[in-house]
């Protein structure tokens, strides 16, 4: 059955709705639903045939769920419809087959007044979808059976009322359709004539995402943070200068190791030291100091003593090598630069 949430098993003791209840030989699905809508319960169920609950308890499933033939009991009130079993009990939710509602969620079903019942004569009935943000609503009827020509269901704009599209009993709907609205009103009007089981309509809304602005192929990751980083820099009024270095985008980026940053950072270290070091030895060496004339004399005339002489000879031939005593003003002087203290 169309509208139904399942078959579930009830052990009586609580049962599965715990809100008010009653017993009807004349009971159907909508006598049920009716009932426990009036009583402003989201839940109705059926049993046996004859007997109705109403609830709010989200845990209606605590004791297990059971197979749909086993909800197949026929109600005493339309031998067409199930209404639970022995111990098993067939739930529905209190929107099915109410005359107008509200619809917020980005998928529902929308069932004719009155369903599973035929509709009643004279009904107008108008139910909002409006789902925020959604480019448009996508609409199936997966019933419709609308008999009589002036009964119909329309679809309007629901910020202009305009009248989007109408069905009646001589203009049946396509299988499925989308309108372009986030806001649509779904209307219903049967005369005082002729009856039918209704309509049953699903709806989806769809959001599309926009898309996320990518670089083109012609302009590259460079222009793309730098067009970003001039547009920080604009709002934040800053004067500073911002260098960005990236990759060509014809190789792909690639990340450096740390062992990679941090050796290259030892070796960027060591050196710098040694060029200071080298500046340090370089200055001290300058700031020796520089010797007096006389020193610079004596060691011009001392030059000559350590020139290097080289002698030939004959084999058989001796030599004879004397030092000569140097006149100076002092003893100091008479020293030969070549003989230590």
């Amino acid at each position: 059955m169309p509208g139904n949430l399942g078959c579930y098993k009830d052990h009586g003791n609580p049962p599965p709705l715990t809100g008010a209840s009653k017993t009807s030989n004349k009971l159907t699905i909508q006598t049920c639903i009716s009932f426990c809508r009036s009583q402003r319960f989201k839940f109705a169920g059926m049993e046996s045939g004859y007997a109705c609950f109403c609830g709010n308890n989200p845990d209606y499933w605590t004791y297990g769920e059971a197979a749909s033939t086993e909800c197949n009991s026929v109600c005493f009130g339309d031998h067409a419809q199930p209404c639970g079993g022995d111990g098993r009990i067939i739930l529905f939710d209190t929107l099915v087959g109410a005359c107008g509602g509200n619809y917020s969620a980005m998928t529902s079903v929308i069932y004719s007044p009155d369903f599973p019942d035929t509709y009643a004569t004279g009904r107008v009935c108008y139910w909002t979808i409006r789902v925020p943000g959604a480019s448009r609503i996508h609409f199936s009827f997966t019933l419709f059976d609308i008999r009589d020509s002036a009964d119909m269901v329309e679809l309007l704009d629901g910020y202009t009322h305009r009248v989007l599209v109408r069905f009646s009993g001589r203009s049946r709907p396509p299988l499925s359709f989308n309108v372009s609205r986030d806001f649509v009103i779904l209307y219903f009007f049967s005369d005082r004539i002729n009856q039918a089981q209704g309509f049953a309509v699903l709806y989806q809304a769809v959001k599309e995402e926009l898309p996320q602005e990518r670089p083109t192929a012609n302009q590259t990751l460079a222009e793309v943070i730098t067009e970003q980083a001039n547009l920080s820099v604009s709002a934040a009024r800053s004067s500073k200068v911002l260098y960005v270095i990236t990759t060509s985008p014809s190789h792909p980026p690639q990340t450096i190791p740390g062992w990679t940053v941090y050796g290259l950072a030892t070796l960027l270290i060591l050196t710098v030291t040694a060029i200071v070091a080298k500046i340090l030895l370089h200055v001290t060496f300058k700031s020796h100091r520089v010797p007096a004339s006389g020193d610079l004399r004596d060691c011009h005339q001392a030059g000559t003593s350590g020139e290097i002489w080289s002698i030939f000879y004959k084999p058989s031939t001796s030599i004879s090598i004397f030092k000569k005593k140097l006149k100076g003003q002092s003893q100091q002087d008479d020293r030969n630069p070549l003989v230590s203290d």
